[in-house]
């Protein structure tokens, strides 16, 4: 088969793990940011930071290997190898509904252990927000607290996030090397390491060079979302 071809039907299925992978790490990182933030030193806060030391203290092969074990295993809850169901005509809601029951433990997986830098910065961001003038003058002119967090404090704090998006995206669809070669999950992470204990040069070094130009486009991509969500960045 040729590489294009190869590396083509691999892609497809890192997409979408991706594009799930992406929702779930929002989903929990910013609501977890901004509230660990805005209650900083609470106990809530301090829950945030102790998940934050844990996930990302922990090697992401131990952690798939113990969701795996756990879920595809010991529960039988959700599939253990492969991308979709063996025998499921292609095109059909059966063929969508098995793709999403294979990836939606890998990407858990991967979402848990990629919240820790969003979390960080979002309530990083938040409470550096609280103490800039622009929030001292609402308050004093008798804008609610309410207000003040969502027209100010959170559209500046998600500026960071706008920021690492395309690195975000890019580096997912890089493929999740480890969680796909864990779950045997048909992404093109897993066909990277089976490309080098196989010694297929030709897809390895396709795959090199396809992961640095998403390197690339995701610092691109950065660049223009920043150009868009702040007015004072404009590319020229």
């Amino acid at each position: 088969m040729p590489v294009e071809k190869l590396i083509g039907a691999r892609a497809v299925n890192t997409l979408w793990l991706s594009l799930l992978t992406l929702t779930l790490t929002y989903l929990i990182a910013i609501p977890l940011g901004i509230y660990s933030g805005r209650y900083n030193d609470s106990g809530f806060d301090k829950g945030v930071i102790i998940y934050n030391f844990i996930s990302y203290a922990i090697p992401t092969f131990i952690f798939a290997l113990i969701l795996l074990a756990i879920f595809g295993y010991k529960f039988g809850w959700f599939p253990t190898t492969g991308s979709v169901e063996v025998g499921i005509q292609k095109g059909t809601f059966a063929y969508v509904l098995s793709r999403l029951h294979h990836m939606i433990l890998p990407a858990i997986t991967a979402a848990i252990l990629r919240t820790t830098g969003t979390i960080q910065y979002l309530r990083n961001e938040v409470i550096d927000a609280k103490t800039q003038d622009y929030v001292k003058t609402a308050r004093s002119k008798g804008v609610p607290i309410n207000k003040v967090y969502s027209h100010h404090i959170f559209r500046n704090s998600l500026l960071p996030i706008a920021a690492f998006f395309g690195f975000t995206i890019t580096g997912l669809l890089g493929g999740s090397i480890f969680i796909e070669t864990i779950f045997s999950y048909s992404g093109m992470g897993e066909l990277f390491i089976s490309s080098i204990t196989s010694r297929d040069y030709s897809v390895m070094n396709a795959l090199v060079l396809l992961f640095g130009v998403l390197t690339l486009l995701g610092s691109l991509l950065s660049d223009i979302i920043m150009t868009i969500v702040d007015p004072r960045i404009r590319i020229e």
